[in-house]
């Protein structure tokens, strides 16, 4: 609040009498100058990688007029002024950069020197690299909305600055939204009406989490949400002592189930996936000193007790220097290891086996709550609690690992075997997740995958009616992205306990798939179960309306009748449930109704063979195409904001239609809209654009046309041109 409330003068000019903060004497805040600005940096790009974006708008500002400068100087400070880690001396040299255009250059004056005198970390938000990395579509944003203003009637000035709602229709109608900076603004405007969160979609997130307490949601709109943010906060206010914000402990828990996930990109809507149990091995002291203690009071706890809170180191070099003061230059690997993952990767319900040496398991338990620091403990001061279901002396199965800590929940077979050994289940299951899933539906698939509507309920009613499909498609598609969420959207949950996925190669078999005889340590063999064999017997355990599903990616590379065998016939639709004799074991097998097989296939390959007409007939084949004319696609187009990414986006869309009427290739070749979808975390920024025409397109095109090298490199350069 109170860094909003000391820059009041700097708002109140902006959308008054429009004067500077750094030079009172000069109007900076009108239409012409915020047009100007707008051009030299809209019109004027600097598309390419070679040069930073403070760079590019040293460029941009070469030779302006002085009320531009101020203005782009102004403009700068608002937007790095509520950013909290942001160092003071890195804010001031952005500042006096802009104004060293001025001549002479004006010093920064008071009170706008002490505002940029506020240490890092001190207070406001923290939005992430994207934020930072976009300062030329801010200014473009910023500037249109005060041109934009400046149009305004004084009596519709005058309303917008008395009505926080009004004010932000204002922006919202200035042009085409870039919300994290709005929300910046807006917040700065009225930090007692809007929260300081950059990010749209954190936002929707919160709102939507914390919507109950308000009766519901009451739109997905910029205003509907800031309104039920608004009125969430009056509804904690009641249950919440003092001052809070939405990550204060005990309101951030109402809403996220960890604290320390970042900020995603404004308008990205995906979903982390559920997070599954994982399954540590940890020793409770140097031959487990300390259990008697730690499984008499429910804890597990680690040393390292010249540390402080964990929960202050922000990544592994922290802790690895705090743990190396003076500079030995020891690597630590397995100590810093240990700690970061006891702080952060370990979390509620993971299964914990204790250890005595590397021979004997002297414990299992399941974590329940998070890391905690306990200054008061006279060692082991980093604490979990954990709830101990059993405890004994079990011999460990081979040598254990000598770590502290050890996640062990990659090693199935490990992780099996010391299920059976301390607790007797024959048949342990590890898939489960330890959390509720998140609900999810054809809303939320489309809102995900850049499919039509029309074309997922389609595809829903193959798999419901052959059981099996095939999603082929071109590269970059988003194939195997759209097969995990095609199986949500029909459980109604991101369960992955119900999702099992593997790869197909030319060297994959039946013993892999289904069942086989493996060697063991001792050089005699044993049979073993494929996944494919326990993913049914856990579905057909299951209710059987919870549909489960088995994805093969690149199901095209294997040999399906070497594969397959008898299932070739068990995985028909009109052919589960029905028993057949197994070729390895002395039972019969079937496969449950609830079971649905879904392969992908890149069209693209052509080194894979064909498939067998036995497969064909018992798959459903969906092709999938570039979505580019996706609603989805567009919204993600619109939000970037990007002319690089506009200008390569037309250039695909025709290089697909060249590539489809190519006789030697056809539409299976085409390029997916995958290659020019935000990774996640980013933003779309000319230097990743470029990156992919680079290093992914024009490699592709060279192998598309191998024999045509003059028309692949004319596709080339106009690839080129378009992020030049």
């Amino acid at each position: 609040m109170a860094i909003a409330h000391e820059v009041g003068e700097l708002i109140g000019h902006l959308l008054g009498d429009g004067r500077s903060v750094i030079d009172p004497a000069t109007t900076i805040w009108t239409a012409e100058a915020a047009e100007e600005l707008r051009a030299r940096i809209g019109d004027n790009p600097m598309v390419g990688a070679d040069q930073g974006q403070w760079e590019k708008l040293d460029h941009q500002l070469q030779d302006a007029p002085r009320e531009v400068v101020l203005l782009a100087a102004e403009l700068v400070f608002l937007r790095e002024h509520p950013l909290l880690s942001a160092k003071p001396e890195t804010r001031r040299a952005h500042v006096d950069r802009v104004l060293a255009h001025l001549d002479p250059p004006v010093p920064i004056p008071e009170p706008m020197s002490t505002w940029l005198a506020r240490p890092s970390g001190t207070a406001g938000l923290e939005p992430g690299t994207w934020y930072n990395g976009a300062l030329w579509r801010h200014v473009i944003w910023a500037a249109t909305f005060v041109r934009h203003w400046s149009g305004l009637t004084p009596a519709e000035r005058e309303k917008a600055r008395d009505d926080p709602w009004e004010l932000q229709r204002v922006m919202l109608a200035s042009g085409d939204d870039r919300s994290d900076m709005r929300n910046v603004l807006q917040f700065l405007a009225w930090p007692d009406v809007f929260e300081p969160i950059s990010s749209a979609s954190m936002k929707k997130k919160i709102r939507d989490v914390l919507a109950d307490r308000i009766g519901g949601p009451n739109g997905t709109d910029p205003a509907a949400i800031d309104r039920d943010l608004l009125a969430i906060r009056a509804a904690l206010a009641r249950e919440v002592e003092g001052p809070f914000h939405f990550w204060s402990p005990g309101v951030n828990e109402l809403w996220d189930s960890s604290p320390s996930e970042p900020e995603s990109h404004d308008g990205s809507s995906v979903v982390e996936e559920p997070r599954p149990r994982h399954y540590w091995l940890y020793s409770p002291g140097p031959q487990a000193s300390e259990w008697d203690e730690f499984s008499s009071d429910g804890i597990m706890a680690i040393g390292w007790d010249e540390l402080d809170d964990l929960a202050t180191y922000p990544s592994r070099e922290a802790i690895r220097q705090a743990l190396d003061p003076a500079g030995t230059g020891g690597s630590m690997r397995n100590d810093v290891l240990a700690i970061w993952q006891f702080q952060n990767e370990i979390a509620a319900g993971d299964i914990v086996f204790a250890k005595r040496g590397r021979r004997e398991i002297v414990g299992r338990g399941e974590v329940t709550s998070d890391a905690q620091h306990e200054p008061a403990r006279a060692s082991y001061r980093h604490v979990r609690s954990v709830t101990w279901t059993q405890t004994g002396s079990w011999e460990h199965p081979g040598d254990a690992a000598t770590k502290t800590l050890t996640d062990i929940t990659t090693y199935h077979d490990y992780v099996e075997r010391l299920e059976r050994l301390v607790t007797g289940d024959d048949e342990p299951s590890l898939l489960e997740t330890p959390t509720p899933p998140p609900a999810y539906d054809k809303a939320a698939f489309l809102n995900e995958v850049f499919m039509s509507e029309e074309r997922y309920e389609r595809l829903r009613a193959l798999l419901a009616r052959k059981k099996n499909v095939i999603l082929a498609g071109p590269p970059g598609v988003g194939k195997t992205f759209a097969a995990k969420r095609l199986a949500y959207s029909i459980m109604g949950a991101k369960d992955p306990a119900r999702v099992q996925m593997v790869q197909f190669h030319q060297s994959y078999s039946y013993e892999d798939f289904m069942m086989g005889y493996r060697p063991t340590e001792s050089g005699a063999f044993t049979l073993a179960e494929g996944p494919f064999y326990r993913f049914c017997d856990a579905a057909r355990a299951d209710d059987d309306d919870r549909q489960y599903f088995f994805i093969i990616d690149e199901i095209n590379r294997g040999n399906m009748s070497r594969i397959f065998g008898e299932l070739l016939m068990l995985i028909e639709a009109d052919k589960r449930g029905q028993d057949l004799r197994l070729l390895y074991k002395n039972e019969t097998f079937s496969v449950p109704a609830n079971v649905h097989i879904i392969g992908m296939m890149n069209t693209a390959d052509r080194s894979l063979a064909v498939l067998d007409y036995a497969l064909r007939r018992r798959f459903g084949f969906f092709e999938m195409s570039p979505g580019f004319d996706s609603a989805g696609f567009g919204r993600w187009q619109q939000e970037a904001g990007s002319p690089t990414l506009d200008r390569l986006v037309e250039a695909v869309v025709e290089l697909n239609a060249a590539i489809a009427a190519d006789p030697a290739l056809g539409q299976g070749f085409a390029v997916g809209h995958s290659f020019l979808s935000r990774p996640m975390g980013s933003d779309a920024e000319d230097a990743w654009l470029c990156s992919v025409v680079e290093d992914e397109l024009i490699p592709l095109l060279d192998e598309y046309w191998f024999d045509e090298p003059t028309k692949a490199e004319e596709w080339a350069g106009r690839l080129r041109a378009a992020v030049a």
